[in-house]
């Protein structure tokens, strides 16, 4: 569709700037009209301002097997079922360490007790999907050395290791946004920490060495290799739908009492080790979804393959921390400069709508996703700079669960426009911006984007708004 369109306010600097410097260099000839109406004209006499918002978009789904989830600050644990994305489960490693210096027990009158997690539910810890629901969780010991295998230097989404049996498990409900202060956030009643019992024979192991200073216990290398970490999953016999993000200070603690003229309980903390090495590990489960479609590429170093939208279902998937995001081509773009009207670009800007229906007070869409520059690569580059303003753009999300057709993120790409218009080069309809939500830290990086392609209703599909200057000879 081309429309007249009356011209917006922020425009007029440009506008006016552009046909000052015109209107110099015909001087001698007789000056246009600039017509500002509702219906387009062609009738020689003017310039006007035009939108043309029909141009061709190829919606594609970029997919890589790992992303970064090392060193986020949260231990994220849980599974959900997704109407599009299927089954998604992540579960926890890290390592403990014993403590330094070892306290001094006198068997006479310390007696072990108990061992078990405790990780912390702080209030504000990030969390996506249903937290009316309660959720297992499970601990295992590491069955191998955690170390890094050859040439790989950072732990990923897709790294895991063998298990051993079950230390233990508890289930519970996190309330994670009410304040301890009103009372506990959890269903155990502990504050804002959620306890799981684990097996008393390793509790009573622990306890012996602590008692003996063992060797073991004073050489953090030596009990690496003894010991070699912690897996907290989800459990149970189904689907929470929950994802929650414990704080990574979690703690191996060793119970025991204090016999006297009054019995104390006391504890030996074993704390989290190197935080470098606490990772989530993702594992999607596509199973029976068109997102299961997507294109996988096995080379190395990874290429991410672009798989349009009518393969997966004519939508495209935004989810990074599970190593998704979308690329956005435009084919047809060179053909607005080629018009025999067509003066300069004013302005050009993207609007993204969600899928109406695919997101929810629950299932929620990414508050911030940055829109970056790539090419035949499928690489993310640079982030593109809106006009005349510094900084990475996030999309300004306007939400409307009441509205959903209202819901959209916009984007001005009147840089990225500019240049592709009078793009040369051979490859330049493979030239493209990628929609990723940028750093991803948290559960709250599961959030998703499903992206309408031009398959949907004219409301429903992304959309190209180029706005540009129209000049007609005069005689």
């Amino acid at each position: 569709m081309t429309n007249n369109k009356y011209l917006r306010k922020e425009l007029l600097f440009l506008l006016f700037s552009s046909l000052m410097a015109l209107f110099f260099l015909i001087g001698c000839q007789k000056q246009p009209n600039l017509l500002f109406g509702s219906s387009y004209t062609d009738e020689n006499t003017g310039a006007n301002i035009i939108l043309v918002d029909t141009s061709s978009i190829v919606v594609s789904t970029l997919y890589v097997d790992s992303t970064a989830t090392a060193s986020t600050g949260f231990l994220m644990v849980g599974s959900y079922n997704d109407d599009y994305l299927g089954k998604v489960t992540t579960r926890a490693y890290l390592q403990v360490e014993a403590p330094s210096p070892l306290p001094t027990l006198d068997p006479r009158a310390d007696t072990y007790d108990s061992i078990g997690l405790v990780l912390f539910a702080k209030p504000g810890n990030p969390y996506y999907g249903d937290t009316t629901v309660y959720q297992t969780y499970v601990v295992n010991q590491i069955d191998s050395l955690f170390q890094f295998p050859p040439n790989q230097f950072a732990w990923f989404s897709n790294r895991s290791f063998p298990l051993g049996p079950d230390l233990g498990s508890a289930s519970v409900r996190i309330e994670p946004n009410r304040q301890t202060t009103l009372g506990a956030n959890t269903s155990q009643g502990t504050g804002d920490t959620v306890r799981i019992p684990m097996d008393p024979a390793l509790g009573q192991q622990l306890y012996n060495m602590v008692y003996n200073k063992s060797d073991t216990l004073t050489n953090n290398t030596i009990f690496q290799n003894w010991f070699h970490g912690l897996c907290l999953s989800p459990g149970g016999a189904g689907v929470s739908n929950l994802i929650y993000g414990f704080k990574d200070s979690a703690i191996m603690r060793v119970y025991y009492r204090e016999n006297g003229v009054i019995s104390t309980g006391k504890f030996i903390d074993f704390g989290l080790g190197n935080k470098s090495y606490q990772f989530n590990n993702l594992r999607p489960d596509y199973t029976g979804k068109p997102v299961n479609n997507l294109t996988r590429d096995t080379a190395y170093p990874q290429v991410p393959p672009a798989t349009v939208s009518s393969k997966v279902g004519n939508v495209g998937y935004v989810q990074t921390i599970g190593g998704l995001n979308v690329k956005l081509t435009f084919p047809n773009i060179s053909s607005i400069a080629l018009r025999q009207d067509y003066i300069g670009l004013l302005r050009a800007t993207l609007v993204v709508r969600p899928v109406p229906g695919s997101f929810s007070t629950v299932w929620r869409l990414p508050p911030s996703v940055g829109i970056y520059a790539t090419d035949q690569n499928n690489l993310l580059g640079g982030p593109i700079p809106a006009l005349g303003v510094a900084g990475a753009q996030t999309g300004a999300l306007n939400l409307d669960y009441f509205h959903p057709l209202n819901t959209v993120y916009t984007y001005d790409v009147t840089n990225f426009i500019k240049a592709q218009l009078l793009n040369p080069s051979p490859v330049a309809t493979q030239v493209g911006v990628i929609l990723s939500v940028p750093a991803p830290a948290n559960t709250a990086a599961f959030n998703r984007l499903i992206i309408a392609d031009q398959s949907y209703p004219v409301d429903q599909r992304i959309t190209l708004n180029v706005y540009y200057i129209s000049l007609f000879p005069h005689q």
